[in-house]
């Protein structure tokens, strides 16, 4: 058996003693995200369930979040304002640089729609509206934010505007945005409104604004992928957002990117598989009849499994069930019900 000379063993001894803790214990999953060929400045992949970070690129680093800080505006306006509640444009609000909905001073505007306005078309001028009707003024409103924003956990951040527009004082971090959006993807009526490609508003007088989400994953992914763009010179391109899959929640954030549609396409496919492996194992819910949604239930509820109701909607109970039925027989246990999971079901129809 060959001898090592001391210097050597002293030398091996001192690379292991002083590797980070996170190379000496990745998981195959995590090692692979780590390589992950990204052109953003920052970036993270979170377990939105249990909070924990699964990869991450400079996550602490701050920067200027540009039109995520939307994200964090749409939850301290429903902590303060009803949906319906109808706000009036501020003259101020028209001086407002694009993007915008253009509002005209004086018209009146629902909460909602203002809300659609902010996270569809990104509208500065609606970020405005909304913090002069909550505040009074957006000094006040950023106050509200930094408290939200803390109370959330993101305490590496600091906004001074509702809508992201530049400011030397207004910072973020993608673990903090990640973390924003962790909070927001729980709230039915943003994940509501951000799932919506397009939206057609309406003044109090009927003055109609049609808006179209910025979001282009919504065409050219069939993941269940919602979330917030923000663009400023300085900031360069960033997102944030939350993708579903099967009963897991992820919720991620990009900043200073410059292809950012690729570098989300690579972020997402590290945790959930590509677009190509998705479509072929998956059968979504809206591609069964409501008749063939209550067959699967139905199934699972003989095997035991099921105890919900029987109505057609796939949700966590019914995901819960096809996960356990899955882990059962030894398939993939996704929560999905793919060929093979459908076949093997239907023995219990």
């Amino acid at each position: 058996m060959p001898m090592i000379s001391v210097r050597k063993l002293v030398s091996l001894i001192v690379v292991f003693v002083y590797l980070p803790a996170s190379v000496l214990f990745l998981t195959p999953k995590t090692a692979y995200a780590r390589a992950l060929p990204l052109t953003a400045n920052s970036a993270v992949m979170m377990d939105s369930t249990r909070g924990k970070i699964l990869y991450s690129k400079r996550a602490n680093k701050r920067r200027p979040p540009a039109s995520t800080t939307k994200v964090l505006t749409a939850l301290v306006v429903l902590d303060h304002l009803p949906l319906k509640k109808w706000i009036k444009v501020p003259k101020y609000a028209e001086s407002i640089e694009p993007s915008k909905m253009y509002a005209r001073a004086g018209e009146q505007y629902t909460v909602e729609s203002l809300l659609k306005a902010l996270l569809l078309g990104s509208a500065n001028d609606a970020a405005y509206i909304l913090a002069v009707g909550v505040a009074g003024s957006q000094s006040k409103f950023a106050r509200l934010m930094n408290k939200k924003a803390k109370k959330l956990g993101a305490k590496s951040s600091y906004f001074v505007n509702p809508n992201g527009l530049p400011n030397k004082r207004q910072y973020s971090t993608s673990k903090d945005l990640a973390l924003i959006m962790r909070a927001a993807q729980k709230n039915s009526t943003l994940v509501r409104i951000m799932k919506k490609k397009s939206a057609t508003i309406y003044s109090k007088t009927g003055r109609k604004v049609i808006l179209r989400n910025h979001n282009k994953l919504l065409w050219r992914d069939p993941r269940d992928i919602i979330g917030k763009t923000g663009w400023t010179r300085k900031a360069r391109h960033c997102f944030v957002g939350r993708v579903t899959y099967g009963v897991k929640v992820y919720t991620f954030a990009i900043m200073g990117s410059v292809r950012p549609w690729k570098d989300l396409k690579i972020l997402i496919d590290a945790f959930t598989g590509s677009i190509k492996q998705f479509k072929r194992r998956t059968f979504h819910e809206k591609n069964w009849s409501l008749a063939e949604r209550k067959k699967i239930q139905r199934g699972l509820k003989k095997a035991r499994l099921y105890k919900g109701e029987i109505d057609g909607k796939f949700g966590p109970m019914t995901q819960k069930a096809i996960m356990q039925f899955q882990s059962r027989h030894k398939l993939r246990a996704d929560g999905m019900v793919g060929k093979k999971t459908y076949r093997t079901l239907k023995k219990y129809f």
